[in-house]
């Protein structure tokens, strides 16, 4: 019970600080990450929270966050500016020795050339929300 407990408990949390339902309802039923899989990592413990009183109220939660934010507007998860980008390792390997050459980190290395690449596309400057590098400015000079 002291489980269920403390999973209403963080719930209604979550929904006072969820921007949209869909980002609460990630927060709640993500199988991966979200609040019951946490509390709940065995597949036979879930499917028993399935069919209990509060696992009801999580989905009344979502409810009514869906009335506050509205359904269309409120099923767009807000964007964290962050993703996972799997590649070889030998890419990966390569990437680090560049920043390191560059004297910037993996993230900086990655976002400007990112950046420069999508100015290529798109015909717009892109702008990296952070610092300057040697990378980002040199990047910037031989693409502008």
């Amino acid at each position: 019970m002291k489980r269920t407990d403390d999973i209403l408990v963080q719930a209604k949390s979550l929904a006072r600080t969820a921007g949209t339902w869909a980002d609460l309802s990630n927060a709640i039923f993500d199988p991966m990450v979200g609040l019951i899989a946490k509390h709940f990592p065995d597949a036979t413990a879930r499917a028993e929270f399935h069919k209990s009183d509060a696992y009801t109220a999580l989905h009344s939660l979502v409810e009514q966050k869906m009335r506050e934010t509205g359904v269309v507007e409120g099923s767009v998860p807000q964007k964290s500016g962050r993703f996972v980008v799997r590649l070889p390792r030998s890419m990966h390997a390569a990437l680090e020795r560049e920043a390191a050459a560059e004297g910037t980190s993996l993230n900086q290395l990655v976002l400007a050339k990112l950046a420069t690449q999508l100015s290529t596309i798109t015909g717009r400057k892109q702008t990296p929300a952070r610092r300057r590098t040697p990378m980002t400015r040199k990047l910037r000079s031989t693409h502008s």
